[in-house]
């Protein structure tokens, strides 16, 4: 018999892992969410696509109308199926018809849409995951560690990629624990420190409130508001954090 409480997301213990959160969500602005580890940051996007039950969230109103895509930390995609073919699958499950063609274009992976999945590189994996975000079109996009595990290349990649679909209006709330790569991304950030949030605004601004030099970093921010090191910010992630995912559908030949 398996011991849930070794595997997320069972592992938690009783009590709200976030409260008091005010938290507003412009379009068109790219916001960080950041913290210390278990400052409540996967729980609270968590939250806003509505996986988890919250107070004061009214599911069956507004707050759904506009759609929300979720991008989770790490999907492993793996199969002798094509892009293409996972995203068609996937696209199945919902109720509008999906251009496909136009996603893929949109994330970069035209010239990727017919390799198979066993054969992505990871920067590949995450814009399939971005696709599939996508899907719904939505107005919100939220994305927990969408920059793991890219090379520098990859990740001035997908940030551009992000910045583009900011410009068209989209809002974007990102979380990672690679904090210095934010700095350029995000228009505002939003400091959680157990489950709580302490302060948002734009980088300058929270600087100015904290009382910061003007050349202050994200980690400055963390260290100056919860007390803790620098090297407590970071946590290195093992491959038990990665969701599983096998490809449902017909397999090519």
């Amino acid at each position: 018999m398996r011991d849930f409480s070794t595997w997320k997301p069972w592992a938690k213990r009783d009590g709200p892992g976030i409260h008091s959160v005010n938290l507003e969500i412009k379009p068109g602005v790219i916001l960080g969410l950041i913290g210390p580890n278990g400052a409540g940051k996967s729980t609270l996007m968590r939250a806003i696509c509505g996986l988890y039950d919250s107070d004061g969230f009214n599911k069956s109103s507004s707050s759904r109308r506009f759609g929300i895509g979720y991008m989770p930390e790490q999907v492993r995609w793996e199969g002798r199926v094509s892009v293409r073919n996972s995203l068609r699958t996937i696209a199945m499950m919902r109720d509008k018809y999906v251009d496909i063609d136009d996603i893929i274009r949109k994330v970069g992976l035209s010239s990727k849409s017919e390799n198979y999945l066993d054969d992505l590189s990871q920067g590949m994996r995450q814009r399939l995951s971005l696709a599939c975000a996508l899907l719904g079109d939505p107005k919100i996009l939220v994305m927990d560690e969408p920059l793991n595990g890219l090379d520098p290349l990859a990740q001035r990649a997908f940030c551009n990629l992000l910045k583009d679909l900011a410009s068209k209006g989209v809002a974007i709330v990102i979380s990672s624990h690679q904090v210095t790569d934010l700095e350029t991304l995000v228009d505002r950030i939003a400091l959680l420190h157990h489950g709580q949030l302490l302060i948002e605004g734009t980088l300058p601004n929270v600087r100015k409130k904290l009382e910061l030099d003007a050349d202050s970093g994200i980690v400055e921010m963390i260290c100056s508001v919860t007390g803790i090191s620098p090297e407590d910010i970071s946590l290195d992630l093992s491959n038990d954090d990665l969701l599983p995912f096998k490809q449902i559908g017909v397999e090519e030949e």
